[in-house]
């Protein structure tokens, strides 16, 4: 496999008095800048050869958006042997170390992202700064099933203490999330922060006012690595609380987190850079590289980036011009979906229902959603959005619309009715779209005289948090209409996932497969909380029960019915939800967690399960479930399905969606090619 190489290019600046040797990363592509083998040559050669005669200082920086956005994925999931992957960690801690051997002062100059070993990079500097354009700062590596192992733990440790470590390292991590410039000022991460326009410059006087003792930095700069700063309260205290929701959340099936805290623990106890403690760092990354959980997570990071970028399915077709956009209905889905089309597009939105009452309701929700948004720094105004969303109970309202959608009570014959009444109302063009959740596509249009511009579009709830949008398409769905619905997720920054018109389409039909066998084996007498929490030791998001509880007996009542008109041999409907619905119960749990005492009168007395016995029957049904998804052709292939789960149910990384883990798990095949190969003996 190809790496793109990053070329390291040294200038000698003379500015304020200071001559400075500038290392600048590049490459000749358009993929950001990365560190692989050939690259981290480059790099050692550059500064190996730095004529440091009458040099002042060295400095590193990268160019346009990108500082460094890490270690090169793509040659490091080459390694298949111990000593093979631990080099990956020696090799970058003995380059990195070649910046921070420099006998002059560094300065790392960040001006865009910097990530993992990016990060790393800017840490050996005895300085840095950062462009305040800057949102991009942090380590993915546990989100990947690694740990950083290129000096990140240690010398971050030695800023910041081992709390907040953890915070960055392994909760923030976890959750996708990286911190800003501003941040990463405030934390003491940086040393300054400087504006974009004129930053290379503004950074050389930074460092000028360093060598000069002019300028100030950072309590931690400069020192070098060494203990944990005297102050840190309570690190240990810290990093036992993180454990403890790991504990709660993972149930240990994620090895890499846990792994960070034992080397965050170790920073905090020895100078970093002691032996002990780097040959800690480099087993911990050989290690982890090598587990199917770090493969299964690069998976599932690269599936996730480059479906964002290139969905599969979408056509050639040029799509329609989106210039006002209607949405039928006032509930709290539809007043999600007004304000996401106002606050993305920045068109016209207008809402009907049947009640102005309802309608008042809506806006008022959105305007107190805008001011949220205002009050945390998201937004910079409210009214520019606020008043291009509008309400009334005309439909008539919408002729001139480019879109309408619908997000109407979910019936067949409720939606038909809806799309018969609009119609006559819009021009031919327009398009008309659904967020159904489970209902046929193609039956909703049978009675339009267009039904080749009706599409689905389901959203997932939150629709300002879950990234996914599964789009419907049915026999008649044209061309044009699938393009503008692929333009339209687009520039609404959703991943669009393509499936045929069959029932529950991806996410609600895997996990309706999952809560039918749950409910089954409740049903049959099964202790419910050993089946609920039989599938714990994969680290899944919420129990089966949970799921339900959070999704609404009902609502989940009415997609089991769904399903089991169209596959009644595997997807039976419960009694037992079917008495919990009619009891008006909001679920089978009570606040703690456990069976509510209303809920469990509804079923038979519980004998006792096989813990083991309960994960691998649901396992076997979910593989059976994704094999005949592939073999109807619902998705292109186990990666789609793969996407819908991680974005809209939020399924882990360490499980790479769904597949992988079958494949561990279940003993499925749907990539052999993530299993590392297992050297021959002999």
């Amino acid at each position: 496999m190809s790496e793109t190489v990053t070329e390291t290019r040294t200038t000698y600046v003379d500015h304020a008095g200071y001559r400075f040797a500038l290392l600048t990363l590049g490459n000749s592509g358009h993929r950001p800048v990365t560190l692989g083998p050939a690259s981290l040559a480059g790099f050692e050669d550059a500064v190996c050869a730095l004529d440091l005669s009458g040099v002042d200082a060295v400095a590193v920086t990268g160019k346009g958006s990108v500082f460094c956005a890490g270690a090169d994925l793509k040659t490091m999931t080459e390694a298949t042997t111990p000593e093979q992957a631990e080099d990956v960690a020696r090799r970058g801690l003995e380059v990195l170390g070649r910046l921070a051997a420099v006998p002059v002062p560094t300065f790392a100059f960040v001006n865009g992202i910097a990530l993992g070993g990016g990060l790393e990079l800017a840490l050996h500097a005895d300085y840095r700064t950062a462009a305040d354009s800057v949102r991009a700062l942090g380590f993915p590596e546990v989100r990947l099933g690694l740990v950083p192992g290129w000096g990140g733990i240690p010398r971050t440790a030695a800023l910041l203490g081992s709390a907040q470590t953890a915070c960055l390292v392994v909760t923030d991590s976890l959750a996708g999330r990286n911190i800003s410039a501003r941040t990463a000022a405030e934390l003491g991460l940086v040393d300054a922060i400087l504006p974009e326009g004129g930053f290379l410059t503004a950074s050389l006087d930074f460092a000028a006012g360093i060598l000069s003792g002019r300028a100030a930095a950072s309590a931690g700069a400069g020192r070098g690595p060494e203990q944990e700063p005297s102050g840190a309260v309570h690190g240990s205290e810290a990093l036992e609380d993180v454990r403890t929701q790991l504990d709660a959340r993972l149930h240990g099936a994620a090895p890499a987190p846990y792994r960070a805290l034992e080397l965050i623990a170790a920073a905090a106890a020895a100078p970093a850079g002691a032996a002990e403690q780097t040959a800690a760092e480099i087993l911990a990354f050989g290690e982890l590289l090598l587990t199917d959980e770090a493969r299964a997570s690069i998976y599932a990071f690269r599936l996730t980036q480059s479906l964002a970028k290139k969905p599969a399915g979408r056509p050639t077709a040029e799509p329609l011009p989106i210039r006002s956009i209607g949405v039928v209905g006032a509930g709290l889905m539809a007043s999600q979906l007004a304000l996401l089309f106002a606050q993305q597009l920045r068109v016209p939105v207008r809402i009907t229902d049947l009640s102005q009452e309802r309608i008042d309701a809506a806006l008022d929700w959105i305007g107190g959603q805008l001011d949220k948004l205002v009050g945390r720094g998201r937004l910079d105004a409210a009214e520019a959005v606020r008043d291009l969303i509008t309400g009334g109970t005309d439909k008539a309202a919408f002729a001139d619309c480019d879109v309408v959608i619908e997000a109407v009570f979910e019936e067949l014959e409720v939606k038909r009715a809806v799309f018969a009444e609009l119609e006559p109302l819009l021009r031919p063009e327009a398009l008309l779209l659904t967020n159904t959740s489970s209902l046929s596509i193609e039956a909703m249009g049978t009675a339009l005289a267009r039904p080749g511009r009706l599409i689905g579009f389901h959203f997932f709830n939150p629709v300002a948090v879950l990234p996914l949008l599964e789009i419907i398409t049915a026999s008649q769905t044209d061309e044009t209409t699938l393009a503008t619905a692929f333009e339209l997720a687009r520039c609404l920054r959703k991943t669009a996932v393509v499936a045929t018109d069959t029932a529950g389409f991806v996410v609600n039909r895997v996990l309706t497969r999952m809560l039918v066998e749950v409910l089954s084996l409740v049903d049959d007498g099964g202790d419910p909380a050993v089946v609920d929490h039989a599938l714990d030791p994969l680290g899944l998001p919420m129990t089966p029960l949970e799921l339900l509880q959070f999704i609404g007996p009902a609502v989940q009542l009415h997609i089991c019915e769904t399903m089991h008109e169209a596959y009644p041999a595997r997807f039976a409907v419960s009694t037992s939800l079917r008495a919990l619905v009619a009891a008006g119960l909001p679920g089978y749990l009570d606040n703690h967690g456990g069976m509510s005492t209303a809920a469990a009168a509804l079923l038979p007395a519980s004998k006792p399960v096989d813990v083991g016995g309960v994960r691998a029957r649901l396992l076997a049904a979910l593989a059976q479930e994704v094999t005949v998804m592939l073999d109807e052709s619902v998705v292109a292939g186990p990666e789609q399905i793969d996407v819908c789960m991680i974005l809209g149910a939020n399924f882990p990384f360490h499980a790479g969606g769904l597949t992988p883990l079958l494949d561990r798990e279940a003993g499925t095949a749907f990539h052999s090619e993530l299993r590392v190969p297992v050297p021959a003996v002999g």
